[in-house]
């Protein structure tokens, strides 16, 4: 782990074995928070009670071989960018980017990257609106989750 300086990491939290995890400054992890190896975490990051944060998942392609007996499929890093509030028991599936100034609320599974300050919710997660006002206008569209 890098970049101690000055988070809070509460009671029950849990690292994936062969973890690489950078946490940045003023970062702060929620109880019982799960979180897998590769995964970056800004600066001024709020993660709820029982956050999941997967990097990793079960290979599942071949027909032939039971799930259980195929292995990990390869890693896809998380990406948290700086002051993201991610609520209680989010789940947050490998390859996913969330940046900067993003809401993540409670119970959401994000399966899909999140753009600057959105505020997404539900299972998918899907963008509720922005926190900076950001509207359909002349511009056109507001960005959704890619």
């Amino acid at each position: 782990m890098k970049n101690l300086s000055n988070m809070i990491i509460k009671r029950r939290a849990y690292f994936g074995s062969g973890t690489h995890v950078k946490l940045g400054h003023g970062s702060q992890l929620g109880h019982g928070c799960r979180i897998d190896h590769d995964v970056e975490i800004g600066d001024d990051v709020m993660m709820g009670p029982d956050v999941v944060v997967m990097s990793n998942s079960h290979e599942v392609s071949r027909l032939d071989l039971p799930m259980i007996a195929q292995g990990a499929a390869p890693c896809r890093p998380v990406r948290i960018g700086n002051d993201v509030w991610i609520g209680t028991r989010a789940i947050i599936l490998p390859g996913v980017h969330i940046d900067d100034g993003a809401i993540i609320a409670a119970g959401s599974v994000v399966t899909r990257s999140v753009p600057q300050y959105a505020v997404v919710a539900g299972v998918p997660a899907r963008v509720v609106k922005f926190r900076n006002g950001q509207q359909d206008d002349e511009h056109g569209p507001r960005p959704t989750c890619q």
